[in-house]
């Protein structure tokens, strides 16, 4: 069954977090946000994917898109007992500060658009939570005053994303109404760490045949 209120955004509702209304249409040049999970054996599953609508991501989406991809994939790499939780929300910070950087979507230097907390204009969450009978479970972060680190058996999600609303003036004009995240759902091994939703396509080439096939 569903394991929590399916997220389906296109266009600019993809750049609203939660969305729940579920009734923008659809349109070519649009991108499609959609978070959704199934539950069995009442642990739930929490998954992003997002594609074109039309099939293909034109230039800048693709851009946008890879980057994000680049780092979803460098945290899960990042993956493995000893490593500190809270390094994975450091880590992405400083990588979407970046981004922002290089996309001209803020002006100024890394740290001081970290210090201002400026990069919550379009990077507003965190980028993981824990996983199990609820999609937003239950856990400690900071143990005896100390952060937590990983440890084997953990389940949690990966989500980074980027979010420019189509009215934001500030922004490129060809970046606004774009809305991206990529999820998948992590578990610590002893060793590092496994990809429990490797299966679903998230590579661009991979999401435009899959879409040309439908």
């Amino acid at each position: 069954r569903e394991g929590y209120g399916t997220i389906v955004g296109s266009g600019n509702a993809a750049t609203t977090l939660h969305y729940v209304f579920n009734d923008q249409p659809c349109k070519d040049g649009d991108l499609l946000l959609i978070d959704a999970g199934a539950e069995y054996e009442y642990y739930t599953g929490d998954i992003t994917r997002t594609w074109p609508v039309s099939g293909k991501f034109t230039p800048v989406q693709a851009k946008v898109y890879q980057g994000v991809l680049n780092l979803e994939k460098s945290l899960i790499d990042y993956v493995k007992p000893g490593v500190p939780f809270k390094s994975l929300q450091e880590k992405t910070v400083e990588y979407m500060t970046d981004m922002m950087i290089d996309l001209n979507l803020l002006k100024g230097t890394r740290q001081q658009l970290i210090d201002s907390l400026a990069y919550k204009k379009y990077y507003p969450h965190g980028v993981s939570h824990y996983l199990g009978m609820d999609v937003h479970d239950s856990g400690l972060h900071v143990i005896n005053g100390e952060p937590r680190n990983l440890e084997a058996g953990m389940a949690f999600t990966i989500e980074p994303g980027l979010y420019i609303p189509a009215d934001d003036e500030s922004a490129p004009k060809e970046l606004r109404g774009i809305g991206i995240r990529i999820e998948d759902n992590i578990v610590v091994t002893k060793t590092g760490s496994e990809n429990l939703t490797a299966s679903c396509p998230k590579e661009i080439a991979e999401m435009e045949a899959l879409i040309g096939r439908a």
